[in-house]
């Protein structure tokens, strides 16, 4: 053996063996049980970053983990098309050339985008094989596959023909910048400091009511103002007209529940086409939708030519000057509030009416409430089931469409008579009255929608597949607690309406990685860490040792890239053990010449390190049962690096020298051999090359660790536990006391 672990030349060597021996490929028509996994699907066009190399880590350690316990095991891989961000990226990029998509026109912008995917799409799964994992790279899906498109059309024409779709205006978070509504899920909060401005609204009759606002320039779509329930400043008020400044519309001044008295004057401007509290407190009291800000962003006015046609900030500026002029300003102070902003382009989005289409959601979440409350679908960790209940049991319809060129297209068409369908093979005629003259719909599917499938679509389903029998519903989701609501959710609504059963037993929630002072990552701050850059340094074991220990906690774990490169150390703690053992005794056939020995044989030494590892296998095989990776790590690393290697080898170097008695030296030999091969095993879900390539040296049955069973010490291991290892514990408690006694007094040990 080398002197030390190289990464590097190991790496790829037990890649290429892993895929030459089908490591990852489930065998649909085997007998063993099976043990399923869907991929979280990347976007195609996205590169490895931390949260991925964490979650996928965790799952590569389930899959492994299986497989040792005799499980036919599927980890489905696959990616997503990610309408919105890859059309931005081809925006930008035209942009740089002085175009737009417009110029271009939809063939030709698709062609681009096709050449987009067809150079990057393989990226992400290459980044992934650098980790070491085992996925079924054989059965890869993609959201825009024919099957899966199928899958889609399928489930949304049902939905269409059952009433649950419908098409209609309503209020959207709209981004002006993509020209396209967002689903209130992808809505990125940030603060801002704007002003509230304190304005006066003047009575019908005389007198004036105060409304404070940070959005003056939506005064002229106010059609009512509103008051709490009992508010004794207000109710004489209630049932009077305000004069609408700045027109001379008048509109009604009631009470909502939903104003809250302690928030400015206590009375609230309602905007129904503008806010989405405004939105329903216009539709308990029938207001009109007066829309004054167009798809673009602008103004929409023409009425008041002073206003048509400026940008919000600018109509903000202009109507406060306005308002100032006429004397109806009050006050204004400077107020910190949650402004939406697109997750993708950042811009600042417009609650707007549009016309959009709408999934009923209310009728599809019951049931999905149901199999978590009665834990068929388990959280981990469990809070995080109180989290997806809270939301379901207040469920909104869903805005399906988004008005964007790249996507699943919204499988609908209408025919010159007026006749609207959906379908699932693209029409020629119209199925009521024949018509030829077909318009399909223009907008395309929220990517969500698609995504939504995923566990049973990768399957094959709609048809009856072997694979979708043998490996739906799957057992484990791991995925992030951002998209408990964009997705989890989601898959169990459709997994129970379409598949017939929930899609997936237990979720667990993994870790969201923070910089190192606890800020969020984002390539504008430059604190992004890149998993390949770590690799690089440290190996891909120190990596996934590093996800394993702190990737179940569902908690936000700053970076630490001190705790990498300690877990690189580990791998050269466990290769220098292997080493050594291998320099005394021999590698492969030799030492296993020297491994006969009684347990009679056994010295106290030798006891008290078999108890030891039996107990930790134990301790792993309940942690991992309970997704507590953090404790499998943490047990392992004491075990191997202060038990094994500081202690035990330690202890029997003399017993393995060549002179050495041979009872003594063979009870020594086969002692640490079957440790360590027992260490190698556990510790190979977590950290897969370097146990390959320590576990070749040794007495091996199968070309890979993913071949050999998962360790179960037998019951007399624990034999020593009270008698031999508890001696040994005392004899190690005094060594560490002499250690610590003679560094206080400034001794050397």
């Amino acid at each position: 053996m080398d002197k030390s672990f190289s990464p590097s030349d190991v790496e790829p060597r037990w890649r290429a063996r892993w895929e030459e021996l089908g490591v990852g490929i489930a065998d649909v028509s085997s007998s063993r049980p099976s043990f399923s996994i869907a991929l979280p699907p990347p976007n195609i066009t996205g590169a490895l970053h931390a949260g991925h190399a964490l979650q996928q880590s965790v799952q590569d350690i389930l899959a492994r983990h299986r497989r040792m316990l005799g499980y036919e095991v599927e980890w489905c891989p696959g990616t997503d098309h990610a309408a919105i961000a890859t059309q931005n990226v081809i925006e930008r990029q035209l942009a740089a050339e002085g175009t737009t998509k417009e110029e271009l026109g939809r063939e030709r912008f698709q062609a681009r985008v096709g050449a987009w995917y067809e150079e990057y799409g393989g990226r992400i799964f290459e980044q992934m094989r650098r980790l070491g994992f085992s996925c079924d790279w054989s059965r890869a899906r993609f959201t825009l596959d024919p099957a899966y498109v199928r899958a889609i059309r399928v489930v949304f024409k049902e939905l269409y023909d059952s009433g649950l779709i419908y098409r209609g205006p309503r209020i959207v978070n709209w981004c002006p910048r993509c020209g396209s509504a967002i689903s209130d899920e992808e809505v990125e909060w940030q603060e801002h400091t704007d002003c509230l401005i304190s304005i006066r609204y003047p009575i019908e009759g005389g007198g004036e009511i105060v409304i404070a606002t940070v959005r003056p320039e939506t005064i002229l779509g106010d059609t009512g103002v509103a008051v709490a329930p009992g508010d004794p400043r207000y109710a004489a008020l209630v049932g009077r007209n305000v004069i609408l400044p700045l027109t001379d519309r008048m509109v009604p001044i009631f009470e909502d529940e939903a104003v809250e008295p302690q928030f400015g004057t206590g009375a609230l401007k309602v905007t129904p086409a503008h806010d989405p509290t405004d939105y329903d407190i216009g539709q308990r009291h029938s207001l009109p939708m007066v829309s004054v800000i167009a798809l673009d962003g602008t103004m929409d006015i023409p009425e008041l030519p002073l206003f048509h046609g400026l940008t919000v900030n600018q109509a903000r500026v202009a109507v406060t000057e306005a308002l100032r002029q006429l004397g109806l300003v009050a006050g204004e102070e400077e107020y910190v509030h949650s402004v939406g902003h697109c997750d993708r382009c950042k811009g600042v989005l417009e609650p707007l009416i549009s016309e959009q289409w709408w999934v009923t959601m209310r009728p599809l979440a019951e049931p999905a409430i149901a199999v978590v409350e009665s834990e068929e679908v388990r959280f981990h960790p469990r809070r995080f089931a109180a989290v997806y209940l809270d939301w379901m049991r207040n469920i909104r319809d869903w805005c399906i469409s988004r008005q964007l060129w790249l996507g699943h297209a919204i499988p609908v068409s209408t025919c010159g008579n007026g006749h609207r369908f959906a379908w699932i093979v693209h029409p020629t005629s119209c199925p009521e009255c024949g018509s030829t003259e077909l318009r399909d719909d223009p907008d395309v599917l929220d990517t969500w929608f698609s995504s939504a499938l995923w566990p049973f679509a990768i399957f094959g389903w709609p048809e009856d597949t072997p694979d979708l029998r043998r490996f739906y519903p799957t057992d484990v989701l791991v995925t992030a607690r951002e998209i408990i609501f964009l997705w989890v959710a989601r898959m169990v609504m459709t997994g129970l309406r379409f598949a017939g059963a929930k899609p997936f037993g237990d979720v667990i929630i993994n870790s969201t990685i923070l910089a190192g002072d606890g800020s969020r990552m984002s390539k504008s701050k430059g604190n992004v860490v890149d998993p390949l850059d770590m690799i690089e340094r440290y190996g891909a074991d120190a990596v996934r040792a590093w996800a394993g220990a702190v990737g179940t906690s569902g908690q936000d774990m700053r970076f630490d890239e001190n705790r990498i490169a300690s877990y690189r150390l580990f791998a050269n703690k466990l290769w220098n053990a292997t080493r050594l053992l291998v320099t005394r005794l021999g590698d492969g056939e030799t030492i296993s010449t020297v491994l006969e020995v009684e347990p009679e044989a056994l010295r106290a030494e030798d006891r008290w390190i078999l108890a030891r590892v039996a107990e930790t296998v134990e301790a792993c095989d309940a942690a991992i049962a309970g997704y507590r990776f953090h404790e499998v790590m943490e047990r392992l690393y004491d075990v191997t690096w202060h038990g094994f290697c500081d202690w035990y080898v330690e202890m029997i170097k003399g017993r393995l020298a060549d002179d050495a008695e041979l009872a003594s030296r063979a009870a020594a030999g086969w002692t640490a051999v079957t440790v360590l091969d027992t260490l190698l095993r556990t510790l190979h879900p977590l950290m897969p090359f370097v146990t390959e390539e320590c576990a070749v040296r040794l007495p091996a049955a199968a070309p890979t660790l993913q071949r050999r069973e998962w360790p179960a010490p037998p019951a007399w291991w624990r034999d020593g536990a009270n008698g031999a290892a508890s001696g040994v514990d005392r004899v190690i408690e005094l060594v560490g006391a002499l250690r610590n006694a003679r560094h206080d007094a400034g001794l050397p040990n």
